[in-house]
């Protein structure tokens, strides 16, 4: 298997199938007139990438806005369409893989699209995160291998809205899938529908410890409609929960909701010279298990506006403290204690039925794991 046949939907290989996704490939003279481009203002500082973030963020604004225009217009006009929300996700190849440029041109094609930064617990601090295959096999991120939202527990102003990632090298086969959430939430039944949008579900928060006695969130909806009519969804990698240990509808809402999922999303190989950049508000992503194969990306969170963070931390940015940032409420008593028969631990409570009964609907705790099995198991 080649890499170029995973780029495919989850129901077939028409990307009409799914709207707000646009692809572009940048011919040879493009990639190379943006090489030389980048490493020519790579010359003012010293012919390095600078260290300090700040110069960093500054060198990509000036990058962006001087040099894809000239060097890729093609390139510019698709990540207009992205920095005006008009597309969910854009998937672009042939990009210079010079790995002396290879940092500013993520972050010269990030802050083509908003303002990069970063929390500064993150990856040591850095704007450009390097995620590698070994982080899949650690506890703390396996969550990249199921569906998720990034920072499902930060106030939706402070949560990054796009994640850009850059290839640097990836062996054949190995994907990323994204799904947006709009044409999922279509297809979805009425009750399912008025299950996600209404505050009825309870998310364990990542950085609670066996010694919390309050680790789940306050009762919250899965979906929402964005300031501009946009359909949105937060999902953490981590347990969710009915806020009520009689409510008999959130495991078949869940597994609906997973199902369409499924069938509606896009994967593709993060290669060595591609780009893949995708709202984190409006969609749910993955990254697929690499087996005995290699990934190695780096990762950009962005913003349209960096204010409210600024605000929230009393800090300038590009980098935030992310404790300040997370948002914090008071978990009703409903949300202390599990259901009877709940477990605490990650793990899948999803059955290959759809069918329960109200007792084991009370008693499971459905995690975005048991999606991103169902899943995996059906590619």
């Amino acid at each position: 298997m080649t890499s170029g046949n995973l780029i495919r939907m989850g129901g077939g290989g028409d990307t009409d199938r799914l709207p707000g996704f646009e692809m572009y490939r940048l011919s040879t003279i493009e990639s190379r007139l943006l090489a030389d481009g980048l490493r020519q203002f790579q010359v003012f500082t010293d012919g390095q990438f600078p260290p300090d973030v700040g110069r960093q963020s500054l060198l990509a604004q000036i990058v962006a806005e001087k040099l894809l225009v000239h060097a890729a217009p093609g390139l510019g006009r698709l990540i207009e369409k992205a920095r005006d929300d008009l597309i969910d996700c854009i998937y672009v190849t042939n990009l210079p893989t010079e790995r002396s440029i290879t940092s500013l041109l993520l972050l010269t094609l990030s802050s083509a699209i908003g303002k990069v930064f970063n929390y500064g617990s993150q990856d040591g601090g850095e704007l450009g995160m390097e995620i590698t295959s070994s982080h899949d096999r650690a506890a703390g991120q396996r969550a990249e291998l199921d569906w998720h939202t990034e920072g499902a527990s930060i106030r939706r102003d402070c949560r990054a809205e796009w994640i850009c990632l850059l290839g640097i090298d990836n062996t054949a086969g190995i994907y990323t899938a994204y799904a947006p959430i709009n044409p999922v939430e279509q297809t979805l039944s009425s009750r399912t529908r008025a299950w996600l949008f209404s505050q009825s579900a309870c998310f364990r928060t990542p950085y609670a410890c066996a010694s919390d006695e309050n680790p789940w969130s306050a009762p919250r909806a899965v979906l929402s409609r964005s300031p501009h009519g946009y359909t949105e969804i937060v999902w953490p990698s981590f347990a969710v929960r009915a806020a009520r240990s009689d409510d008999a509808l959130y495991a078949d809402a869940l597994i609906e909701l997973a199902a369409e999922i499924n069938r509606q999303h896009l994967r593709v190989p993060v290669d060595t010279g591609s780009f893949l950049a995708f709202n984190n508000l409006r969609g749910v992503h993955m990254h697929g298990p690499t087996g005995d194969g290699y990934r190695l990306f780096l990762k950009t969170n962005v913003r349209h506006s960096l204010r409210t963070l600024q605000q929230v931390t009393g800090e300038s940015g590009p980098l935030f403290a992310l404790t300040e940032a997370g948002a914090s409420q008071q978990n009703p008593a409903d949300c202390r204690h599990p259901p009877r028969g709940a477990s605490n631990q990650m793990g899948s409570a999803m059955t290959t039925s759809s069918h329960r009964t109200s007792a084991e609907a009370q008693g499971a705790v459905w995690t975005a794991s048991s999606m991103g099995h169902r899943y995996a198991e059906s590619g």
